[in-house]
């Protein structure tokens, strides 16, 4: 068989779910080394984000008055409290996203006469997540190496980050150090911040993946298969009969499964809402910062032009990803208006199409995702986000001149 066709279903889930665990911020739901675990998850904490956002804070207060130093390191300063903000949601919320992975493998929703969808949408989740990963670590790659970089150019030292240090950071070995942790920690950071990100982006696509399941089902809604004894007698009363029951039972399962649907919506809209509204609104203001400091730069150092570029890209694919993602959900929904009129309604009885017309009804309006139930998630949003990141840019340059 196909290897592409022999993937697990919500694969992609798994795959940012194991670097989540690994990287200390998945706690098991019990046992007798959660502790052990907890105390593991401050420590990767501490390494990976909390050191640096007590270096890039302090930095903040150091250069008060230097608007350039400022610049220059408010965009990996918001891209990590914005992270530092999604491991609290993680960790607080952890026992309502853990319900919404439960239902994703629970017979609900896992429909194996429907495969063939579960293998296209776990593949559009794991290209989302290669791609995503791609920017992200091309970029810290390409920051982490900057002190190599430097001292092989013969260049003055300097960290691949900016940030304040109650130390000498271009003295032997304090500089080497510092170097390593800040490189290390931005590498690790990268593929964890990915892989919550992702894991969000996963669900949605499950989202997807469950309304195509639940199109499908409505459409073949009056096409199911009667026994060989009722088929012999077209005219007979246990064949219409038979069909009265098989009518209004996969309706009910349609709008059981909907409901269901509409639920995990809910619930995903509820717990990272908020967090992606202000992704997205960091993200906006990054994207002109990185655009304004490569407009000021008078040296161009390869590494570090490659490393803001690719940066540039993956914050912009960040806020892609959260809109398209919301921008499909939004286009399954509406498709289920069109499936209920692809059905055999029309030789089914008077009171299964008065209550088709109900789910009709309830289709006529949308799933939409939203972020802070300010702004919308779909392309249009998109779009706008990087005009306002434009605008904001053509403000910033014209106060230079």
């Amino acid at each position: 068989m196909d290897a592409k066709n022999t993937i697990e279903p919500n694969f992609h889930l798994k795959v940012s779910l194991s670097i989540v665990y690994c990287l200390g911020t998945w706690p098991p739901r019990n046992g007798g080394y959660r502790f052990f675990y907890l105390l593991y998850t401050v420590c990767s904490f501490t390494f990976i984000l909390g050191i640096l956002l007590a270096a890039e804070i302090a930095n903040v207060f150091a250069h008060w008055n230097d608007v350039s130093k400022i610049a220059a390191g408010a965009t990996i300063l918001m891209t990590n409290c914005i992270h530092a903000s999604k491991v609290v949601v993680l960790l607080t919320r952890q026992s309502r996203i853990r319900a919404l992975l439960d239902l994703t493998s629970s017979p609900a929703f896992n429909h194996k006469a429907h495969h063939d969808l579960f293998v296209t949408y776990t593949w559009k989740g794991l290209f989302h997540y290669a791609a995503y990963q791609s920017f992200g670590a091309t970029a810290v790659f390409c920051w982490g190496i900057t002190p190599i970089a430097d001292l092989l150019a013969g260049r003055s030292r300097q960290l691949p980050m900016e940030g304040w240090y109650p130390y000498n950071v271009t003295r032997t070995p304090a500089f080497e150090i510092t170097s390593a942790h800040q490189g290390i920690a931005i590498i690790i950071a990268c593929f964890h911040n990915v892989a919550m990100d992702t894991l969000i982006t996963g669900m949605i696509t499950v989202v997807c993946c469950q309304l195509a399941i639940l199109e499908r089902n409505i459409v073949s809604i009056g096409n199911e298969k009667t026994n060989g004894s009722s088929a012999r007698n077209d005219k007979s009363q246990l064949l219409i009969a038979e069909k009265r029951v098989l009518f209004y039972r996969s309706l009910k399962q349609c709008a059981v499964h909907s409901n269901m649907i509409h639920h995990f919506t809910r619930e995903i809209q509820d717990i990272f809402g908020t967090v992606i509204f202000f992704q997205l609104l960091s993200n906006c203001v990054i994207i002109c910062l990185i655009a304004f400091n490569v407009s000021q730069m008078k040296i161009y150092i390869p590494e570090v032009l490659i490393g803001m570029l690719t940066y540039m890209c993956c914050m912009t694919y960040q806020i892609f990803i959260f809109c398209w993602h919301g921008n499909e959900v939004h286009l399954h929904s509406v498709r289920i208006v069109t499936a209920a009129y692809s059905s055999n309604w029309f030789s089914a009885p008077e009171g299964f199409k008065r209550n088709l017309r109900f789910v009709m009804m309830r289709a006529q309006t949308p799933l939409t995702l939203s972020a802070g139930n300010i702004m919308l998630l779909s392309l249009d949003t998109f779009v706008q986000i990087l005009r306002m990141s434009y605008s904001i840019f053509t403000v910033l340059q014209g106060s230079t001149i």
